[in-house]
């Protein structure tokens, strides 16, 4: 187990019952049960809870190697169909997860073509994605702005434990998420500080016992 606040029992009944949905929504949309104009949206809603069952299994504390092959398929769905400059918290999460999954560059490279194809051009966006930055802005939201100063300080650790530590606020989209009835926490994590670390190739061994890190994610295949 990574996550400190639920249960394996939890995760395993969270991943089952996400499975059972994705299946449930996928037959309705082969027998032609939904609507033309909400097929789309339904099949994002089957992507994220796709993307959902990952975190899950990794705060379940499932093999990260496991994870990875779950995760290819998911990234090549997502670069497809799913790429919406919209959702910016989504585009990052999948995105710090290609970085820490070591994925091949060509990988990467799809990426980096989504976002001119979508004229996006967002410094955390390109930072994570080894681009230029230039003068590049930041969409949204201002709280990720800290990476900039991260990577021109030289104090970077105790910038990234200042953001570690107050990660976890209202602003976060998945705030109390665990305190629901409903089966909507998979974990809390901070994949993006995870990344910007692979990048920036700082010792990270002060941050290891920071809630919200995944230091062992950050260290597969060293």
């Amino acid at each position: 187990m990574r996550d400190k606040i639920k249960s394996k029992q939890y995760f395993d009944e969270f991943i089952r019952e996400d499975h059972t949905r994705i299946l449930n929504l996928s037959k309705k949309i082969e027998e032609g049960k939904i609507q033309e104009a909400r097929i789309v949206p339904v099949k994002q809603g089957i992507f994220q809870i796709k993307l959902g069952i990952i975190i899950a299994k990794y705060s379940r504390g499932d093999s990260i190697q496991d994870l990875e092959l779950s995760f290819v398929p998911i990234y090549k769905e997502w670069i497809k169909t799913f790429f919406s400059p919209e959702v910016y918290n989504e585009n990052l999460k999948m995105i710090s997860l290609a970085v820490l999954f070591n994925m091949e560059p060509d990988f990467l490279l799809l990426a980096k073509k989504k976002l001119i194809e979508n004229h996006i051009d967002d410094w955390l966006y390109n930072f994570l994605l080894n681009e230029k930055q230039n003068e590049s802005g930041f969409l949204f939201p201002k709280r990720f702005r800290i990476f900039k100063e991260i990577a021109e300080s030289v104090n970077k650790i105790e910038l990234l434990k200042k953001y570690l530590k107050g990660w976890y606020n209202t602003d976060c989209e998945v705030f109390e998420a665990h305190k629901s009835d409903q089966k909507i926490y998979y974990g809390y994590w901070s994949f993006e500080a995870g990344a910007a670390v692979k990048i920036l190739g700082i010792d990270d061994s002060g941050l290891k016992d920071i809630p919200y890190y995944p230091y062992d994610l950050v260290h597969y295949k060293e």
